[in-house]
């Protein structure tokens, strides 16, 4: 029972010491390539994609 305990241990210190961050850089650089300003026009011209008549 012990050994169990030990790995549930080890992945829950790898989840939050590694994983945790990595997916919060990865947020955060996932929002800013959103707003950048640079990105502006393509983003309007797909968001008025749908609206458009072909």
């Amino acid at each position: 029972m012990k050994a169990i305990v030990t790995v549930q241990s080890f992945v829950s210190d790898l989840v939050v010491s590694v994983w945790t961050p990595l997916f919060v850089i990865l947020f955060v650089a996932i929002v800013a390539y959103a707003l950048w300003p640079r990105n502006k026009k393509k983003f309007d011209a797909a968001a008025r994609m749908p609206l458009r008549e072909d």
